[in-house]
């Protein structure tokens, strides 16, 4: 089974770059050294999985790397040349010692690209396959996570059971007589292109766990821990990344209770505070750490977002249409695949304020009665926490804004029940909206 995820969702949490000038959370990780590696790393990326067993070995090679500075050390300019090298066209299809030397002599004569380019990506593949041999014998079972003890095995399988052990008495060598360069062609394109690319791609593993792990040095992310416990999901030192200097909050959901119920004013943190939980809950299914001190979460089977849902013009839905049918779908989704997180902000805001009570009290009595998922539904239709509080599944939280001199004061923190605080006359007069349609009349 996959890990539930839709469009709408990786554009809530601006997953993936849109254009180059945005932000998104994949720009965090990406510290990479190679295209393959970055590529690699896109492949990790977009794919979330349930599967515990894998997250864990993942979790174990990230941390490995951010406490072994020792090791591989990722060439860019060597792996792009090697790439560019292997892709050349016209690959030899048996060695022959007389082209070999009619090559280099028209070299000599009129120089060629091609032959440069093959010379050079022979001389960076030999360092490589040398440097990568090394490493291997640097690996003790005893000191590394599986997944980094396969590469070993792997790297050792392929180069000793195959022509690149011999190719490897060259390793040293810094000239070359045409007819080894024929041969080592031959070799590496032809007869061993496939074992070379298996290399390559241990290669682009390692510099794509690098990137991670140099993400969370530097960020300040953490790895997360899995919990064979339901509904779990505990949380300290919670941050969005695209906050500077943001406030940290700490946050819980038990077994007993799974739907949070959150209120506060408007710019008091609620949507951010989503925004983060979510990305850690994405980020912890990658195997990725989060951006947080602290994380144990269940293993769900996917993520369902609702915070920026706009009109469906091309269908001709109202907001408020849209909306009902969001609901409808991700109630389909819990029916087919039962264990998800699932967030709303501000539920049903596309509608009037009576019409919007009755269907949130509604749709979350109905969740209520789930015992599976957690839900976090964020509303500043507060009247309902009075008919929900006596409800066993929900628990409430709320940030706060405290006017002063009639000028609110944001301090991000989460905390326990329910507000009723509003200041969106506040906002309203301090843009001076009113004043500014008055001014219309003159």
């Amino acid at each position: 089974m996959k890990f539930e995820i839709d469009k709408q969702t990786v554009t809530d949490l601006e997953l993936f770059e849109k254009n180059k000038d945005e932000k998104s959370i994949f720009s965090f990780f990406d510290y990479t050294k190679s295209i393959g590696g970055q590529k690699r790393l896109d492949f990790m990326f977009s794919r979330p999985s349930i599967d515990r067993s894998l997250l864990e070995n993942r979790i174990d090679s990230i941390k490995h790397f951010q406490h072994n500075d020792h090791g591989f050390e990722i060439n860019k300019e060597s792996l792009y040349f090697i790439e560019h090298y292997l892709n050349q066209q016209n690959a030899p299809k048996k060695f022959s010692f007389s082209n070999s030397f009619l090559k280099a002599i028209f070299y000599k004569i009129k120089p060629q690209n091609e032959y440069y380019i093959i010379t050079r990506g022979i001389k960076f593949l030999l360092v490589l396959l040398k440097d990568l041999y090394a490493y291997a014998d640097t690996i003790n079972q005893d000191e590394v996570p599986e997944n980094i003890y396969h590469y070993k095995l792997l790297i050792e399988d392929i180069i000793e059971n195959t022509p690149l052990k011999t190719v490897l008495e060259y390793k040293d060598r810094t000239k070359f007589y045409p007819n080894e360069y024929g041969k080592l062609d031959h070799c590496f394109r032809k007869v061993e292109i496939n074992d070379i690319r298996e290399l390559l791609e241990i290669v682009y593993d390692i510099d794509a766990l690098k990137a991670v792990a140099i993400a969370a040095n530097k960020h300040g992310f953490n790895l997360p821990e899995f919990t064979s416990e339901a509904n779990c999901y505990q949380v300290k030192g919670l941050f969005h990344p695209f906050v500077e200097n943001a406030v940290t909050n700490d946050f819980e959901v038990a077994d007993s209770k799974n739907i949070c119920f959150l209120t506060g004013p408007n710019m008091a943190g609620k949507s951010t505070f989503l925004k983060a939980m979510s990305t850690s809950i994405y980020l912890a299914h990658l195997g990725f750490p989060v951006p947080a001190k602290y994380m144990k979460t269940s293993v769900y089977n996917g993520l369902l977002t609702t915070i920026n849902l706009s009109d469906n013009l091309n269908k001709g839905y109202s907001h408020y249409y849209n909306e009902v049918m969001r609901v409808k779908y991700i109630a389909e989704r819990i029916n087919e695949d039962g264990n998800l997180f699932v967030v709303f902000d501000e539920l049903f805001r596309g509608t009037n304020v009576k019409d919007a009570y009755e269907a949130s009290l509604s749709v979350i009595s109905a969740f209520a009665k789930l015992n599976k998922g957690v839900f976090a539904i964020s509303t500043h239709i507060i009247e309902i926490a009075d008919k929900l509080k006596d409800n066993d599944a929900l628990f409430f939280r709320y940030f706060e804004a405290k006017l002063e001199d009639d000028i609110p004061h944001y301090n991000y923190k989460i905390k326990d029940g329910v507000t009723d605080e509003r200041i969106g006359m506040y906002i309203l007069k301090k843009e001076k909206v009113i004043e500014t349609i008055e001014m219309a009349n003159h």
